[in-house]
């Protein structure tokens, strides 16, 4: 797509709005026009009292213009102003051209709850919330009323959160085989498997190092995830090995949440549910993506239904308290039917979570090639992901919390459903970024929150296995605790 963007706002956030309309676009500057590329020309302008946007798309040979403009007010800065004012008059844009009105009106951010949640701390009801996010942001109404009940949920979870909390994140970045639609960077070839029990060695170190620095600093951990990748593809000696290292840093009986991703069905064993269990986990994840044959096999599951529902029971008959699984709709070749059909089948096995992704394709997924023909259709993905919705809350389930992604089909989100008491805390902490997770091994990233909120910095660990075992990892391991506390004597 080509793209020109004058005046003083983001490129990026401009490329945000093009995504809406234009899913999975690559952009250029190109002035090229014989070809039938999608442009968009954009230009803002900003005098002292109002902010005024000009876009023209121009696409299959059609061109529309259209103006928007916002008067200054003591609600938003000058540069929100600059913002609502492109992002309206490419939202009208958009819709002439092409007919489309996404349901996400002008929010383009992973985190739409966390204007939700803004606008409830200040005092605002939530009906008052839901009208912000209809008349200033464009969301339809369903949409406004989803995030808005996600955001009172966590408002009343993070309102009894202290102030000296934190949460861990392990990483585990191995699977047995690599689903079509991944970009996490998990590692699956034989020779890449060998080094687990090298991995396992460095991070029960790191493990005790970063507990030992979250001590020092005075703080208390919430909750510990263990995801990946695959943590299950361990076996359950080098499992045992993993919660043993962590129940020797914290206390685990102590924690709100003891979360490890089991993930596939085709990793889970009455043995090492035992080990899981005994070593404090609290939640586990067991997920089928789909209940469909054919589909598991275009995505690259190598597990069956069968192998599903066996594990399902497996983990049910363990003693682990939560079970989540996950679905994702808009998986290539599934229809409507098929996945309505797999909802139904999971809320009648009454997971006390779950949660439904749309799907996302990112560049480092091998779906990457098709991301155009997957994602460019306004599909019935919608309808999908509307009946998944309804039917999670006419069975009991509470929507809970919600992040969106770009290059996501239909423009849609994912959400987290659970039963009232079972919601997952992590997922919440850190969408939400309330509190800091600090992170360890392969392709983890911290994320440093500061006390009173506000400021966020991340810190990223080597992303390979080969790498995080390397000599060279000892130096970034040293700036990473220098940042962690610089960061808390600068917070405090």
């Amino acid at each position: 797509m080509r793209l020109t963007v004058n005046g003083d706002i983001n490129e990026y956030y401009v490329q945000t709005l093009c995504l809406l309309f234009f899913p999975a676009s690559k952009f250029s500057k190109s002035d090229a026009s014989a070809d039938e590329t999608p442009e968009a020309i954009v230009n803002v302008d900003f005098d002292g009292e109002k902010a005024t946007a000009t876009v023209k798309l121009s696409a299959k040979g059609k061109s529309v213009t259209k103006v928007y403009s916002e008067q200054s007010n003591e609600k938003y800065s000058d540069y929100t102003l600059k913002r609502i004012a492109c992002g309206k008059a490419f939202f009208a844009a958009g819709k002439a051209l092409l007919g489309v009105t996404p349901q996400w009106g002008i929010l383009t951010g992973v985190r739409p709850a966390k204007l939700a949640l803004k606008g409830l701390y200040s005092g605002h009801t939530k009906a008052e919330v839901k009208s912000q996010m209809t008349k200033e942001y464009l969301v339809s109404s369903k949409k406004a009323a989803l995030v808005t009940d996600i955001a009172s949920v966590e408002k009343k979870i993070v309102s009894k959160l202290g102030k000296d909390t934190c949460s861990v994140y392990i990483s585990i970045p191995f699977c047995p085989s690599r689903c079509s639609y991944c970009s996490f960077v998990s590692f699956t070839s034989s020779k890449l498997l060998s080094l687990i029990d090298d991995y396992m060695d460095k991070l029960c170190i790191d493990i005790k190092q970063i507990f030992d620095e979250i001590k020092s600093l005075g703080l208390t951990v919430s909750t510990v995830y263990i995801g990946g990748g695959t943590p299950t593809t361990l076996d359950a000696k080098q499992l045992e090995k993993l919660l043993n290292v962590v129940n020797s840093c914290t206390d685990t009986s102590l924690l709100e949440e003891f979360t490890l991703e089991a993930g596939r069905p085709d990793t889970i064993t009455a043995e090492k549910l035992v080990v899981i269990k005994n070593g404090g986990v609290t939640r586990v994840s067991v997920n089928p993506q789909t209940l469909n044959p054919a589909v598991l096999e275009i995505i690259g599951r190598h597990h069956t239904v069968d192998d599903f529902f066996r594990a399902y029971e497996l983990v049910k008959n363990s003693g682990i308290k939560h079970i989540n699984t996950d679905l994702i709709a808009g998986l290539p070749s599934e229809g409507f039917r098929s996945f309505s059909e797999t909802v139904d089948k999971i809320i009648d096995l009454r997971p006390d979570n779950i949660t439904v992704h749309t799907l996302c394709i990112k560049s480092a997924a091998d779906f990457a090639n098709r991301a155009g023909d997957i994602c460019n259709t306004f599909s019935e993905t919608t309808k999908c992901v509307d009946y998944a919705q309804l039917a999670c809350k006419n069975a009991g389930y509470i929507p809970y919390y919600i992040y969106r992604q770009k290059n996501t089909v239909d423009n849609l989100e994912n959400v987290g459903f659970a039963l009232s008491g079972a919601e997952g805390r992590y997922n919440i902490y850190m969408m939400e970024e309330v509190h800091s997770i600090f992170s360890v091994g392969a392709g983890a990233v911290s994320k440093l929150v500061s006390r009173s909120g506000g400021k966020i910095e991340r810190i990223f660990d080597y992303k390979y296995p080969y790498e995080y075992l390397s000599d060279k990892e000892s130096e970034k391991r040293q700036n990473k605790f220098r940042t962690i506390e610089e960061f808390y004597k600068q917070n405090t």
